[in-house]
This record gives C-alpha cells, structure tokens and sequence, in this order.
C-alpha cells in the first residue's frame, strides 16, 4: 500500500500569506479534489471510492492505536451496506448483533454508523479543540492524502489517452471508457488500499462546471454489450436523466427538458426563507412612491447645520416623505419561511421583500416578479395566474448553457451517442 506522493510540498505564498498544498503545479486547497473539463461528453464512466476520507484516516494511522476501533466501524457499515450480515456480526467484539436481529433495520444502522464515521473524520480538521484532533495537522491531512492520489489518478488516465471530465472529490468520470480503463482505475486505487465501484455509465453528459451537470443514464443493453456487466445505477435508472446542480434540479427545468413528466402544482412554487422577516407588499394599484423613497433617502444621507431651525424643517420633511410613502405600501406578515407562486401582473400580487432594520428589500431570487402565497394560490384555484415566465426563464438559461458545448436537440433526443463516431459528439 502506497502512502507518499513524491513531490507535494506545503508552499507559503507570500501574496495571500498563507500556506498551500502544491503537487505536481497544481494547488489541491484544503478539502477534496475538484476539477472539471466543462464539455458535451458521451460514454462517461462514473468510478466512487468507497469511504474515501475514512479510508484514508485508516491508512494514515491517524488515530495510532485507536485507529482499528474506527476501521472496525468501518467495516461494520460497508458490511452491513453489502448485506454481509454475518460478517458484520463478527465486527465489534459481535456489539452490532442486537440491532442486526431485524434486518429490515439495517439501512438504518448502517446509516447511524456513517454519521459517526463522518463525525470523527471532521472533528480531525475542526477549527476547535477536542479528542480526534491532533494539533500537529495543519492542512487536513486526511482530505489531503484523498486529494493527492486523485490527481496522481488522473494524470495516469491522461497518460493512457483518455479525457479526465469531471472529479469531485471521490468520483472520476471518463468519457469513452473502455473496460481496460475501468479496471486500470481500479487496480491503482487497490494500490492506495483505495476500493472503487463502477457506479454508472451515462450515455452522454453535459458537464456546465464543476459543480453542475445533467446526464442520462445509459441503458443496459448498452453497458452490457461495453462492458459485460451493468452498473447499480443503470439496472435502477436506464435511459433515465439524473441532474446535479441546482439549474438542472428545478422541477420545472428538469421535467419540461428531460424527463418529460407533467409538470404539477408543487413545480411552480418556491420557497423562501430569511433570517429577518419576509413581507408580501401589495401594492399593486396604489400610487407609485419611489421618487418620494429617493428623496427621504438621499435627506436622511445629507449632512445639516446644527441650528435648530434647520433640524426642525428637515425632520418635518421627513415626516411628511415617509407619510406619502406609506400611502404607496401594504405590507403583509409572512414570518421568516414562506411558500410561493409567481403571479403574473394585473392579478393581485404583492412584491416579496425580506426587512431588515426597518427597511425593506426584494428577498433573493424575487425580483422582477409578482407573487402570492402558494396556499391561497391553490384554495382560490388561481392557478391560471402563475407567471410560468418566471420558470420558462430558467428553461431558457439551461438550454443556453448547455449550447455552450454542443447540439442541444441531439442531447434531448433519443438518439443514443456512438463512440465508433470518433467520439465526436454533434454541434
């Protein structure tokens, strides 16, 4: 098992004053490994490390002789996690036995067990004093140990001639991955006491950032006659879409561009939240106000002699100001969380605006639009009055963005992606 990178070094940077983890002239931060090849891409093989972080505070020891207490917990939970239930049984001194009796109840262990694991990982790089953190680890040598070989993992693809797409973290997709490739990936990680699964294979992908990508999912027939198998994924979800990223997320988006499935009454609502208090202003049809709002703003932002003449006349002014104001304004409660639907003009909407010391903003992502609780909207059957501009927006961003990389309508179709064509995706 290999545990040494050969050239990383812990580099002070004079310009920011800090101290980075530099391997191979690349700055690997202080977390996982991400780096992404925005692009349309075909075939991508997705490969997951199985509890890689855990895995690495294993083989770096990093609880010395603690450290088999922790490996047994994991072992407990991928155990458990593969149905290994007599194996799991054994784990422990046989302390998991009681609560393995049911094991209809077993997902919910092995999901009690990852909490702990997790726990313990993060309290090795907290910001706090306590008893899994050593104070000699300075740059998070457990995300680093996962980091490092990550990129070592992808410069060992390249090398063999294919196209690194997408890390993150844990993950590497592939694009046009040939079974030679899958199991080169998996012996370097057993190398690194590092266990990969073949997760899925999509049949074309569209990689927006490194953090937002909207895929399908390759059917079985397909990953059958690529690679003799078929992965978790695509025996559960063939020819289906899968998006990651809040864009291709939205119900509407997704549904109107991919999957294709009625789009419902919950699709249209959106839910807001601020930590002050959310207001619906009502103010459709009262008298327009923002040329008194500008001018109380710029008399309370000028400075006054301090006679007292002049402090008198400016406070009536204000007055007067705020009361002409108030004339343009009803403001309606809503409390900090709120559900709600765009409304188009001209049919009651109020203006959705968070308060903050007496004064009011549009809350985040509301703007430009009228809205009304999703509540009253569905009790008074108004739902002919949602503005769906506010959501057709959105399609048309996503249709926007991934144009970026390639033929929009040939990604949406049917039409499977073909590797023999050079890997040539069309544009």
């Amino acid at each position: 098992m290999i545990n040494a990178f050969p050239g990383y070094d812990f580099v002070y940077f004079e310009d920011d004053k800090q101290f980075h983890n530099m391997y191979r002239g690349t700055d690997l931060g202080r977390g996982g490994y991400v780096y992404a090849e925005p692009g349309m891409w075909g075939d991508v093989a997705l490969l997951d490390v199985q509890s890689m972080h855990p895995n690495s505070a294993v083989n770096l020891n990093i609880f010395g002789e603690f450290t088999q207490r922790f490996k047994d917990l994991l072992d407990a939970r991928v155990a458990i996690k593969h149905r290994n239930f007599d194996k799991a049984r054994k784990l422990m001194g046989g302390k998991l036995v009681p609560y393995l009796k049911d094991e209809s109840q077993a997902d919910a262990l092995a999901q009690a067990l990852k909490i702990a694991i997790n726990s313990v990982y993060g309290l090795t790089s907290a910001n706090f004093e306590n008893p899994f953190k050593d104070n000699r680890n300075k740059n998070n040598i457990v995300a680093l140990r996962g980091a490092l070989f990550m990129k070592t993992l992808q410069d060992e693809v390249r090398e063999r001639g294919f196209v690194v797409a997408h890390i993150k973290t844990d993950s590497i997709k592939i694009p046009d991955a040939t079974p030679e490739i899958i199991q080169f990936v998996m012996d370097f990680g057993m190398k690194y006491d590092y266990v990969f699964e073949h997760e899925a294979t999509y049949d074309k992908m569209c990689l927006v950032n490194n953090a937002v990508y909207i895929a399908k999912y390759a059917s079985k027939e397909k990953c059958e006659s690529l690679y003799g198998y078929i992965p978790g994924d695509n025996k559960k979800h063939p020819n289906e879409w899968t998006a990651t990223g809040t864009q291709f997320q939205i119900p509407y988006v997704f549904k109107k561009l991919f999957s294709k499935e009625e789009i419902i009454f919950e699709d249209v609502c959106e839910t807001k939240s601020v930590t002050s208090a959310l207001y619906l202003d009502m103010n459709e049809g009262l008298p327009d106000v923002s040329g008194y709002e500008k001018e109380l703003d710029k008399l309370n932002k000028t400075e006054i002699s301090i006679e007292v003449d002049a402090l008198n006349d400016m406070e009536n002014k204000c007055k007067e100001l705020e009361e002409l104001i108030a004339e343009g304004h009803n403001y309606r409660f809503i409390g900090k969380v709120g559900r709600f639907c765009p409304i188009k003009e001209g049919c009651g909407g109020g203006l959705l605006m968070r308060e903050k010391d007496g004064k009011y903003y549009a809350a985040t992502g509301s703007k430009g639009y009228r809205w009304l609780e999703s509540e009253m909207v569905s009790e008074l059957r108004r739902e002919a009055d949602i503005d769906r501009s506010y959501y057709d927006k959105m399609v048309d961003e996503a249709v926007k963005s991934i144009s970026n990389y390639g033929d929009f309508e040939w990604f949406i179709s049917d039409d499977p992606y073909n590797r023999e064509n050079n890997g040539i995706l069309p544009f």
